[in-house]
């Protein structure tokens, strides 16, 4: 047990302007390798002394900078916003449309940017619990379901038990999905518990998850965690290095 190290760790993640070191660094700066950086850090993990996560650990009561949104913007507002960043993260999105998919997508601004790019050569078919997405899809000529359940008007979703057990009769090639928040503790967040428990069952149906958001996003946290950093992949304008660590799978719309 070398408890100088210890010291010293604890006091470089103090001294970090985001309350994070990584494996790397730490490594680099003791001259040591990284497996015993990681052994150190779990040590100290159980000692509660710090917070492990992907690729390196921040303070135990990290919370950084951070804006909370309780309530849902309406969805009007929404989509008048960052439009151009929101066309170039939908454009590389519909990259990953495969083949004859069934595809979820969600009642996202952002996800419905989707829309005039997905193409129309793919055979593909869709399932949404917005109205709004479903029409646009109808009018560009592609099949989509829309889950029943009751109309949330204010972010145009639909939500509640009956769209739920409509998901569940559902397999998804891929889903996409938008977030509210994307907090280093919080994770991916949205304000409404109800549309929380959506997306989480939509997202469980899906072999392939992705959300969609711009950079303004970072660092919020909404009243509902709907997933974690590890499984979906992220499709951003920009991200700033703390959270490239943090994040599992990171695509840079570019």
């Amino acid at each position: 047990m070398n408890l100088v190290r210890d010291e010293e760790i604890l006091k470089l993640i103090d001294a970090s302007p985001s309350q994070f070191v990584s494996v790397e660094s730490l490594a680099a700066h003791f001259n040591i390798s990284e497996s015993t950086i990681r052994r150190e850090l779990k040590k100290l993990a159980d000692l509660h002394k710090l917070t492990r996560v992907h690729g390196g650990a921040t303070t135990i009561n990290f919370s950084g900078t951070y804006t909370f949104e309780r309530l849902d913007r309406e969805y009007l507002e929404r989509e008048k916003s960052e439009v151009e960043i929101k066309q170039m993260v939908a454009k590389a999105a519909c990259s990953h449309l495969k083949n004859s998919s069934l595809i979820y997508l969600d009642a996202s601004t952002t996800v419905a940017s989707m829309v005039p790019y997905i193409p129309k050569n793919k055979n593909l078919k869709f399932v949404t619990n917005s109205p709004t997405v479903a029409s646009r899809l109808m009018e560009n000529g592609l099949p989509c379901y829309v889950t029943c359940g009751e109309l949330k008007l204010l972010t145009n979703a639909l939500i509640g038990s009956f769209a739920l057990e409509f998901l569940d009769k559902f397999n998804f090639s891929t889903g996409f999905f938008g977030t509210n928040g994307i907090h280093y503790q919080a994770k991916y967040t949205t304000p409404d518990p109800e549309e929380c428990a959506i997306k989480v069952k939509a997202m469980s149906r899906c072999y392939e998850v992705f959300i969609l958001a711009d950079h303004t996003k970072i660092g919020n946290i909404a009243s509902s965690t709907f997933s974690d950093f590890s499984r979906p992949t992220l499709i951003i304008d920009k991200v700033d290095e703390k959270y490239k660590n943090l994040i599992k799978n990171i695509e840079i719309a570019m």
